[in-house]
């Protein structure tokens, strides 16, 4: 019995019953040719294998969602020219679902919740469509481009929790007519789907809408965080003797997105220079140098105000995303507000926090406290006196002002965890167990697995290696799409003995989270050194060398990658001068300062080879 992670595909045909009533024998025969030329090709082709059989439909696993998705999309657009010459009534039309769960795989049959969700989700999808689950949205979101539409929390049969399901569309924001309308359902497309069929799928999801950007013809250096431009709100129809409300919005907007500490925003008074301007996304991030546009219109209609933002990525000359508001003249403070919480949500989801910026919004009871959440991880995440100092003042506000709200007890824990790691408290042993209560408190609230992440490094922290593995394994189970369960949840088994499964769930963890925390580099490539992917490691650690990261542990870490990356491979003269540069960066590095960070690991004599490099290169013992 092995039990693990995978992507499951359910498909079913339309209308089976009906079809072969009226015609058995030419149904049957075309189901059979769209398997034997179309769908079973196309899922092994894709690294996917049919698990079931279900007469009308299968269920095939993959080890990739990309993959999956990509299978899906391909089949439901070949089908499009497939069965275009038959009637309109007796054409062959699948659902698909797609979900990322935990499965058991048994004597070559496959269970679990992973496969049943998959197989409910599939009756939500429209004739020819595709909907997929929350957690392989999380994965999907910035890996393929299609576009999804929020379907919301579905309750399903046997199934005990609501889980979320999207619907694949044509592009950001689906029609809000037909479900399947644009990619899937459009007649011009079957011209489309046969190109596809002879290899030019991948032009089409990645064909810029505008002219893309070179960074390096910006009149200014790119910053390394997400940055961003907010063009003045533009006036339609009535609105447009009314411009003072599309001003409150721009401001307000980028006001709000000033909150997060993870972008950088231009200011307002500097994009006012482009009010009734005809300008496009390729010159403002080509004058700005920054990567991310944001524009939006107002349209009035009688007492009804429409607000639509969108969201275009200069370099890659594609719009990522746009959202839509309705709101009545009455209720402009509350549509302000409402519009600037919404684009700070989805930029958070696309460039910073990623998809568990909805689930952390919704655990911090408002707006001002997830805000807050979001600053005091910033500090945080400097791992420096000052910085924890700042993350308390900010965090030890939330839990005072509730403390029985789960996320602020396990916050709190974190604060107490850091105190050990930076060597602040008189006490170690109170202030471990101070954080230890801290997470315990978090579950009894709520059984999220995010908070079993921080139960596990604590275990992990005493030398209880395998009760550590066993709650990470808990909170990925839990919550397989969230970056932070996938991060630290593969954090502790790197560092209990399982660097391969380990490295695999940091770096799910980095794919889901698009600015992933600043400690993540330095375990990642940890692991890459110990399986011996010498030049992952270095490329990683080169990107945290020329990169403007807080953590003060972060660039020490990063060049010793480097100099013990050139040892393991025998190129001692690169080791020394690797070894000149980190001590002229970080003069008080040592073996001895190395062996503290990674006290706790579990195989120590990776540990002992990997300081004994160090001393050969010139590194100090102590």
């Amino acid at each position: 019995m092995e039990r693990r992670i995978a992507a499951i595909l359910a498909a079913d045909m339309v209308g089976f019953s009906r079809l072969v009533e009226l015609d058995e024998a030419g149904t049957l025969a075309r189901q059979k040719r769209h398997r034997l030329e179309l769908i079973d090709p196309t899922i092994r082709d894709h690294h996917g294998r049919i698990i079931k059989l279900t007469g009308d439909g299968l269920i095939a696993e993959f080890n990739s969602v990309v993959e999956a998705m990509q299978a899906a999309v391909l089949v439901q657009r070949a089908m499009i020219a497939r069965e275009a010459e038959v009637p309109e009534d007796r054409r062959i039309r699948y659902r698909i679902a797609i979900n990322l769960g935990d499965v058991v795989f048994d004597e070559g049959d496959i269970y679990g919740d992973g496969v049943n969700i998959a197989a409910r989700l599939e009756a939500l999808a429209e004739p020819g469509g595709i909907v997929v689950s929350g957690t392989a949205h999380d994965m999907l979101k910035s890996q393929v481009e299609v576009g999804y539409r929020p379907l919301g929390e579905k309750r399903l049969k046997n199934i005990s929790t609501p889980v979320r399901v999207f619907q694949v569309t044509d592009g950001p924001v689906a029609p809000h007519g037909g479900a399947m309308q644009g990619r899937f359902a459009r007649p011009a497309l079957v011209l489309l789907a046969a190109a596809v069929a002879l290899g030019v799928l991948g032009w089409v999801w990645t064909r810029p809408d505008f002219t893309p950007v070179d960074p390096e013809e910006m009149a200014l250096e790119l910053p390394k965080k997400p940055s961003i431009a907010v063009l003045p709100f533009e006036t339609r129809g009535e609105a447009g003797s009314q411009g003072w409300v599309a001003d409150a919005i721009t401001e307000s907007v980028t006001s709000t997105l000033s909150f997060s500490p993870d972008m950088l925003v231009i200011a307002h008074s500097t994009m006012n220079g482009y009010k009734n301007r005809q300008v496009n996304a390729t010159d403002v991030a080509r004058d700005l140098g920054v990567r991310y546009i944001l524009s939006g219109s107002v349209l009035r209609s009688g007492e009804t105000l429409r607000v639509t933002t969108e969201l275009a990525d200069a370099i890659k000359g594609q719009q990522i995303w746009s959202i839509r508001e309705d709101s009545s003249m009455g209720d402009l403070l509350a549509l302000q507000d409402g519009i600037s919480r919404r684009v700070f949500e989805e930029l958070s989801v696309s460039l910073t926090v990623g998809e568990g910026t909805r689930t952390w919004l919704e655990r911090s009871g408002s707006f001002e406290n997830y805000v807050a959440m979001v600053q005091g991880r910033a500090e945080f995440q400097k791992f420096s006196p000052e910085g924890h100092a700042n993350a308390e003042r900010l965090w030890g506000a939330l839990y005072r002002k509730d403390p029985d709200r789960a996320n602020t007890n396990y916050l709190m824990g974190w604060l107490f965890w850091q105190k050990l790691t930076l060597g602040l408290p008189n006490d170690p042993a109170t202030d471990w167990q101070k954080a230890m209560d801290f997470s315990s408190h978090a579950i009894e609230l709520e059984e999220y697995g995010d908070f079993y992440t921080l139960a596990a490094i604590l275990t992990q922290v005493v030398g209880q290696h395998d009760e550590a593995i066993a709650l990470a394994d808990k909170a990925i189970a839990l919550a397989p799409g969230s970056a932070d369960a996938n991060a630290l949840g593969g954090l502790v088994k790197a560092t209990s003995g399982q660097p391969r499964e380990g490295l695999e769930l940091m770096e799910r963890g980095m794919r889901l989270e698009p600015d992933y925390p600043e400690w993540l580099p330095a375990s990642v490539t940890y692991a890459r050194l110990e399986l011996g992917l010498y030049d992952e490691a270095r490329k990683l650690a080169r990107e945290v060398l020329a990169s403007d990261m807080k953590d003060v542990r972060a660039k020490p870490q990063a060049q010793s990658v480097l100099v013990v990356a050139a040892v393991f491979e025998g190129k001692m003269e690169e080791a020394r001068k690797e070894a000149r540069k980190m001590l002229a960066i970080f003069p008080q590095a040592s073996a001895a300062y190395f062996r503290q960070i990674r006290a706790t690991h579990r195989n120590q004599t990776f540990l002992e080879r990997y300081l004994d490099a160090l001393v050969q290169a010139g590194i100090p013992e102590n």
